[in-house]
C-alpha cells in the first residue's frame, strides 16, 4: 500500500482516524500546532505524498482538502495535461524499468533542474508534476510500493536544498498566493527546458516554445 497501516496513519488523519489540518492552517489554534521548521517539514511531506497518492489513485483523499493541496493538484494536473509527451519522454530516457527500487534518481533530476541557481514556484510545481508522472508509471508497472519513495525524495530535496527559499517566500502559503494570480505557463516552459538537459529530449520539447 502507499500508506502501510502498520507503519503510520493515513496522511490527513491522526492515529484515531480523526481528520487533522495542515500545520500551516492552524491559525489561532497555534498552541496546538508545531512551529517553525516542524510546520514546514510536516506540510511539505504531507502535501507531496497526498498529491502523488491522489494522482495515482492509490490513496484517495477522504478528508477536507487544504487550499495548498487543491492548488497543487490543479497546477500539477494542468502542467501534465499540456506537456504529457514531454514528461513521458523524460521517463523513457531515465530507463526507470531497468532501475531498482532506489528512487534517488528523482533527487538527481531535482538537483539538475535547479542547478542554475534559479528557484521559482513554477519549477517546484513542475518537479511535483514530474513525480506524479513517474508515480503513475511505477503504478502501471506493478511497482506502486515505490511511490512513497518518490514522494520522500522530492520532499527531502525541497526541505534541504530549497528550505531557505521556501521560508523566504512564505512557504506553501506563498505557493497558493502565486498561483492564484499567476499563469505558470512561461515558468513551466523554462523548467521543461531544464529537464530536457537531464533527459536529453530537447527535440521533443522544441514544440513547447512559442
Amino acid at each position: 500500500m502507499f500508506f502501510p497501516s502498520h507503519l503510520q496513519a493515513p496522511l490527513g488523519f491522526n492515529v484515531s482516524g480523526r481528520a487533522v489540518k495542515m500545520a500551516s492552517e492552524c491559525g489561532s489554534e497555534i498552541s496546538n500546532c508545531p512551529s517553525g521548521d516542524e510546520v514546514l517539514e510536516h506540510d511539505t511531506r504531507q502535501l507531496i505524498e497526498n498529491v502523488l497518492g491522489d494522482y495515482t489513485g492509490l490513496s484517495p483523499l477522504r478528508w477536507k482538502q487544504s487550499k495548498t493541496l487543491t492548488t497543487m493538484k490543479r497546477v500539477v494536473e494542468g502542467v501534465i495535461a499540456k506537456h504529457r509527451y514531454a514528461y513521458n519522454g523524460m521517463i523513457a530516457k531515465l530507463d526507470l524499468d531497468d532501475r531498482s527500487d532506489d528512487m534517488s534518481v528523482i533527487k538527481s533530476v531535482a538537483k539538475t533542474l535547479f542547478s542554475d541557481g534559479i528557484t521559482n514556484w513554477g519549477r517546484i510545481a513542475s518537479l511535483v508534476a514530474f513525480g506524479a508522472v513517474v508515480s503513475q508509471h511505477l503504478k502501471e508497472r506493478g511497482r506502486g510500493h515505490c511511490i512513497e519513495l518518490v514522494g520522500q525524495e522530492i520532499a527531502t530535496y525541497l526541505l534541504s536544498d530549497q528550505r531557505d527559499w521556501l521560508v523566504k517566500n512564505n512557504a506553501w502559503n506563498g505557493f497558493v498566493e502565486f498561483f492564484h494570480v499567476q499563469d505558470p505557463e512561461s515558468s513551466v516552459r523554462n523548467t521543461l527546458i531544464a529537464f530536457a538537459g537531464v533527459a536529453g529530449i530537447g527535440a521533443t520539447l522544441a514544440m513547447l516554445i512559442r
